[in-house]
């Protein structure tokens, strides 16, 4: 039987979505959604704030089958909260009244609502210092950076890298863990962007409207090129800015891979042929991949940054939750103009 907070409400507010388009078109506010159930080695978690990420609209164009979808579909996957009720089976790793955070499962229901239902096993205790909006800002970010950098880059103390986009949500913490990790940080992003990248840690900043960063690097200087845009430049040029022993890291590819179940496939066609290009040529490793939850992890980089490297999340800024903030939250997402993350608080 489930241990729960006394007085908890039986509707709750969320933010939703059922047909695929874009956030403004399909995008609802249901002010009586029912309270989720907590079942087995679940936990209820009353939501404070979450973080859009790509991810989230890009799942809204309708390219991932309905199938493995929910049919009511709340956005984004980054959540920070309290922990209000305990399943049956969970109560491991936490208590009620503890503070944690999560990435969500991408065919789960999300982070714009007032509850959620989260696996034990996804979440880890917030850092005492942070806000619950700094703690919403990191968890799919911070999963993604680390399986980047440490489980396909390979990142060791004293390698040098460059991550492309290190204005942005995830590069930013890209910059700001590999600095933690021990490596020379060469950052790529736009002239406005120059001293936040400088700021948060990056040896070198590469403004990309007066530098050509593939023709800056041709001596094969890095060992880990960290593309957080997808820049089809970077592919055709691995070679000469890479490391034979290094590792091309990717997280967006040339396409709009979530517009179409087709363009699933031609994404995936791609990756396997980028990998075989890269073996064939014995040039620099390819890696395309999408991140899963996973609290073991969200927990070893959570330490990295804030109590080893004692660093903060970049936020863009701050919405409420209502329907108009959201939706200019999400527009501001899509702008791809965004230093750092954007966050909505809940409560």
């Amino acid at each position: 039987m489930a241990t729960s907070e006394p007085s908890l409400p039986k509707t709750i507010k969320a933010i939703q979505w059922i047909t695929a388009g874009k956030p403004f078109e399909v995008l609802s506010l249901n002010e009586s959604a029912p309270l989720p159930a907590v079942t087995g080695a679940n936990i209820l978690v009353k939501v404070h704030a979450s973080a859009l990420n790509p991810v989230d609209w890009k799942l809204m164009r309708g390219g991932i089958p309905h199938l493995l979808m929910p049919r009511v579909k709340i956005p984004c996957l980054d959540i920070s909260g309290t922990v209000v009720a305990i399943g049956p089976k969970a109560g491991k790793k936490v208590q009620i009244g503890d503070e944690v955070m999560a990435m969500l499962k991408f065919n789960q229901s999300g982070g714009l609502t007032e509850y959620t239902v989260v696996e034990e096993a996804l979440v880890t205790k917030k850092p005492q210092r942070w806000s619950f909006e700094q703690a919403a800002a990191w968890p799919l970010v911070a999963t993604t950076v680390w399986e980047a950098l440490v489980g396909k880059g390979g990142i060791k103390q004293g390698h040098k890298v460059l991550v492309i986009g290190a204005s942005g949500g995830t590069g930013t913490v890209g910059v700001q863990l590999a600095k933690a990790l021990g490596a020379y940080v060469v950052g790529v992003c736009s002239t406005a962007n120059v001293q936040l990248v400088k700021d948060i840690g990056a040896d070198e900043v590469v403004d990309y409207k007066t530098t050509d960063v593939t023709e800056k690097y041709t001596n094969q200087d890095f060992d880990i090129v960290f593309d957080t845009v997808g820049s089809p430049e970077i592919w055709t040029k691995r070679s000469t800015i890479l490391k034979r022993s290094g590792n091309l890291v990717r997280i967006a590819a040339d396409v709009n891979a979530m517009d179409t179940p087709l363009h699933l496939i031609y994404t995936g066609a791609g990756i396997a042929s980028h990998k075989l290009i890269s073996l064939l040529q014995w040039g620099p490793g390819y890696h395309l991949f999408n991140v899963f939850p996973d609290g073991n992890v969200l927990a070893k980089v959570v330490k990295v940054l804030d109590e080893d490297a004692n660093v903060d999340p970049i936020i863009d800024s701050v919405y409420k939750f209502t329907l108009p903030s959201v939706l200019a939250a999400f527009e501001k997402s899509q702008s791809r103009r965004a230093r750092g993350k954007i966050v909505v608080k809940i409560a």
